[in-house]
């Protein structure tokens, strides 16, 4: 969108979908890593199994949502490498100083490996999504001309080819088939991103109403959760499983939030509460899944909300993703505080500015 003036205007429905997207991923660590799903499948023929899963069938398709964003706001940005500096400083200022932190406290922990990790978080995969993203990040340019200049017909088939190929067939084959190890994966990230400009370009043919939409979303959790409750009570017939990244319903429910949230038409106050908290919102990943604070202060914390009436659960579930997300941002408010004090972003730009006269001095790579 675009204001009279010609300024590029951010679609606030969609920088939504980002806070509630990370509060999603917070409240999938909780059920996962915080041990609430190892509690519950201990009596799958319950009401605590059956609403424990039912959440997870909600928030899963997250990241996906996360990734599609990125496609959606990029379609028709120009990609910039102070960006990608800039990003990486923030992820290097957490892992090196939650590193630093745990040491302090835990000085066993002090190692060459520990030093490397905090150092070279994308390279030694610290945290999978953020590696994804890293290598995302250095193809943005060229994905971005490819979608400035395929026509609609050749972009449409390259994504029904990624929906078949990536997402249909391996839930019909129950195979990895194009190694996507269920969307952990570069390549995946890269998929949604296409996926998420291509609805940004065109629309999703479909889907054109938020409430459509979010109807749409409500049947792909409710498809993948009633495959995840036949097959706890039984069902002789083979199911795939829709509780992955790349499974259709995952894909789906991902799509019809998207489209959702972009019609969205949101009050003034909200917006300007959006506008702050949404570029805070990947620090909330960085900082509860640092692989030290996830070993150590996540691992089955959680766990004992398994043995609570199935609302209470929820109900608990969710607040505890909430406090974590509201927690992490305030943090990283502060981390973007030093950021705007140390001038970070300008220094960013100086870098891009500096090694682009570089590489033109030289006749260009």
């Amino acid at each position: 969108m675009r204001t009279g003036t010609g300024i590029k205007e951010r679609n606030m429905g969609v920088e939504l979908l980002r806070i509630v997207s990370m509060l999603m991923v917070a409240a999938v660590h909780i059920l996962g890593q915080g041990g609430v799903l190892a509690g519950v499948s201990a009596a799958p023929q319950t009401a605590g199994y059956a609403a424990a899963y039912l959440l997870e069938s909600c928030c899963l398709l997250a990241c996906n949502s996360y990734a599609l964003v990125s496609g959606y706001v990029g379609a028709e940005g120009h990609f910039r490498y102070a960006r990608l500096f800039e990003t990486q400083v923030r992820v290097l200022f957490y892992t090196v100083l939650i590193t630093a932190g745990f040491c302090i406290a835990m000085p066993e922990l002090f190692g060459f490996t520990l030093i490397k990790n905090a150092l070279f978080p994308a390279m030694t995969g610290q945290y999978w999504y953020y590696t994804a993203y890293f290598g995302l990040m250095l193809f943005m340019p060229a994905l971005q001309c490819m979608i400035a200049h395929l026509d609609r017909v050749q972009f449409r088939n390259l994504i029904v080819s990624i929906i078949v190929l990536f997402s249909v067939m391996p839930a019909l084959f129950v195979s990895d088939i194009f190694q996507t190890a269920q969307g952990y994966s570069l390549w995946w990230l890269v998929a949604l991103y296409l996926v998420g400009a291509y609805i940004k370009k065109y629309g999703c043919p479909f889907l054109k109403k938020p409430l459509p939409a979010l109807a749409v979303y409500a049947l792909s959790i409710l498809a993948a959760w009633g495959i995840q409750l036949a097959e706890a009570y039984g069902v002789g017939i083979p199911l795939p499983n829709m509780l992955v990244f790349t499974s259709p319903a995952m894909l789906l429910g991902s799509v019809a939030l998207l489209v959702a949230f972009s019609g969205f038409r949101l009050p003034d106050p909200v917006k300007k509460a959006v506008s702050l908290c949404a570029p805070l919102s990947f620090s909330v990943y960085l900082i509860h899944v640092h692989p030290l604070v996830w070993r150590y202060l996540f691992e089955g914390r959680f766990a004992a909300f398994a043995d609570y009436p199935a609302y209470g659960m929820v109900c608990a579930a969710i607040a505890a993703a909430a406090a974590i997300y509201v927690c992490c941002t305030l943090i990283d408010a502060v981390r973007a505080w030093l950021f705007r004090i140390c001038r970070v972003r300008t220094g960013c730009e100086w870098l891009e500015e500096r090694l682009k006269s570089l590489f033109e001095g030289r006749g260009g790579v």
